[in-house]
């Protein structure tokens, strides 16, 4: 079954669509049952540093946990895995790995996630080189878009857009696409809206 860390209820209800705050972090509790529900999580692991909820299945703990959850605390497609236990990992792949093992070993788990901030982030090339170095590898995109692997010299840089690595370009002019036809866009518009996704990794300020 699933749990609620805090000893917190389930949400009211009417209040299952509220969006939570971006960026924050929340909690989740996990515990093996008679009925042997699957965890339901399947990873996007594009970024090896950021491990990304691809999918919630059904039925399984985390769908359970977020019929009755707060609705900030609803793990949704696109949130981060940060935690499994209070542990970070070195990679994301290694982090999933290391969940599944824990929850073979024991019968509960504390599961700590972030929602992801999104932001728009309007560009006009004139003609410029936009700097960045972007992975598509399609095999590993389960969520869509593109995982910016590094900031160059060039537009985005030179204008301060606040793109970074590890930020995830979800959408153009707010339409998702293919990787094939965000590419073709990319090279070929002269002006165009990135949607962005961004998990900041504020660790360091945010202990147990």
């Amino acid at each position: 079954q699933a749990w609620s860390p805090d000893g917190c209820g389930g949400s009211p209800a009417g209040v299952r669509d509220s969006e939570p705050e971006p960026g924050s972090f929340f909690t989740v509790g996990v515990d093996t049952d008679r009925r042997r529900l699957p965890l339901g999580l399947a990873f996007d692991f594009m970024d090896i540093n950021v491990c990304l909820v691809a999918k919630v299945a059904s039925p399984s703990l985390i769908h359970s946990w977020n019929q009755k959850c707060a609705p900030h605390e609803v793990v949704r497609p696109r949130d981060r895995l940060v935690k499994v236990n209070g542990r970070c990992a070195e990679d994301a792949e290694r982090l999933a790995k290391e969940l599944a093992e824990g929850l073979g070993h024991q019968a509960h788990a504390l599961l700590e996630f972030q929602h992801p901030v999104v932001s728009t982030v309007k560009i006009v090339k004139n003609g410029q080189a936009l700097g960045l170095s972007l992975h598509y590898a399609l095999s590993e995109n389960k969520i869509g878009g593109l995982c910016v692997k590094s900031v160059n010299e060039g537009l985005v840089q030179a204008q301060g857009l606040g793109i970074t690595a590890g930020q995830r370009v979800i959408a153009m002019d707010g339409e998702e696409m293919s990787v094939e036809q965000m590419l073709q866009k990319l090279r070929e518009a002269k002006e165009f809206a990135l949607t962005v996704l961004s998990w900041e990794d504020t660790r360091s300020s945010h202990q147990e």
